[in-house]
């Protein structure tokens, strides 16, 4: 079970993360670190999380296991020039925003999963019907996909289940 925690509140991220951390997850006074490529993590932590932003959302994906996690906010338009760069067989299953966002989630999530950035990444990923391919093999890892109101979301990680919690106060 993977738990996703998010906000419209403003908040800095490394607020939001001590905020869940010590309200839900009983870590007092954690100390966030950062890989080199940005990655918030618990030096020896038991617990794993991942942090995204979206048009004023803020959420917070935590779980026993290595994960990666995005979100975006349907709201907006596909973007013509992102939408250039996704491989043909993905560009075949795009017929919409929700689509073009839940591909790009899913990609995204799997960039930050390996601890990644976009820019080394992007052209190696594809999701086609279900699935992450990395540099055009099956990367045999799941991504648990879920749409609220208007929100895509995606989690990368062996995860099957998750809980959703708004906070409306930090």
């Amino acid at each position: 079970m993977i738990d996703i925690f998010y906000t419209f509140c403003e908040a800095e991220s490394e607020e939001f993360i001590k905020f869940v951390l010590r309200k839900y997850y009983n870590i007092l006074n954690p100390t966030i670190c950062k890989t080199i490529n940005g990655k918030p993590y618990i030096k020896g932590g038991k617990i794993h999380f991942n942090l995204s932003h979206s048009k004023g959302l803020t959420a917070l994906a935590v779980g026993k296991k290595q994960v990666g996690f995005d979100c975006e906010n349907l709201a907006g338009k596909a973007r013509p020039a992102v939408l250039n760069k996704f491989s043909e067989r993905e560009k075949a299953e795009i017929h919409s925003t929700s689509d073009f966002y839940v591909h790009w989630t899913a990609r995204e999530s799997y960039i930050k999963f390996l601890g990644e950035t976009l820019a080394a990444c992007w052209r190696k990923v594809e999701y086609v019907d279900g699935k992450i391919y990395f540099r055009g093999e099956d990367a045999h890892i799941n991504i648990l996909r879920f749409v609220t109101e208007n929100t895509a979301f995606s989690v990368c990680g062996d995860y099957q289940k998750y809980s959703l919690k708004f906070i409306d106060k930090i």
